[in-house]
């Protein structure tokens, strides 16, 4: 495979991934957090995710636990997110707030 053929499948790869991320936003809005955690599994099931993508889907499915009252699951993805390398500092304060609330749940069901 070419230097061109490589650069492509990165750049539609990384558009793929963005558009699964969306897809799962979508299912997670409409109240459809077993359709969303499947897609954030799906993402981060594949060993070509990227670490960014990893983050935002790692935070997106503890939220989808979240809401399922799957706490467990949700602090284990955000402490994932916390030790993943070259974290955006917006999935790193969010990631913050949402363990806090999580652990307050936790204390005060």
């Amino acid at each position: 495979m070419g230097l061109f053929d490589r650069l492509a499948a990165l750049f539609f790869k990384n558009s793929r991934d963005e558009s699964l991320l969306q897809q799962g936003l979508a299912h997670a809005k409409a109240k459809r957090p077993q359709q969303a955690l499947a897609i954030y599994t799906r993402l981060l099931d594949s060993p070509s995710t990227n670490s960014t993508t990893r983050a935002r889907a790692l935070f997106n499915r503890a939220l989808a636990y979240s809401s399922l009252d799957k706490d467990q699951q949700a602090l284990a993805d955000l402490e994932q997110v916390l030790a993943l390398p070259d974290v955006p500092e917006n999935v790193q304060a969010a990631t913050h707030a949402q363990l806090a609330r999580v652990r307050r749940r936790q204390v005060n069901p």
